[in-house]
């Protein structure tokens, strides 16, 4: 009997990688929608917005380093 062929790993890497990334631009756009929804210039909005930016910068680094 044949041994099952193993799967390569840059194609488990690649997978990988876009089910991570796929997370991170949904975690954004979730932060985004309620970043939109706020009033500009409340506490609360400043949080949010500081969020999302923290978001779209470690997205942005994962592509980078990947």
């Amino acid at each position: 009997m044949r041994k099952p062929a193993k799967k390569s790993s840059k194609n488990i890497r690649k997978s990988n990688f876009e089910e991570r990334f796929s997370l991170m631009v949904a975690d954004y756009h979730k932060a985004k929608e309620t970043l939109d929804s706020m009033t500009e210039g409340t506490p609360e909005f400043a949080k949010q917005k500081k969020k999302c930016d923290s978001l779209f910068a470690s997205a942005e680094r994962f592509i980078n380093a990947n």
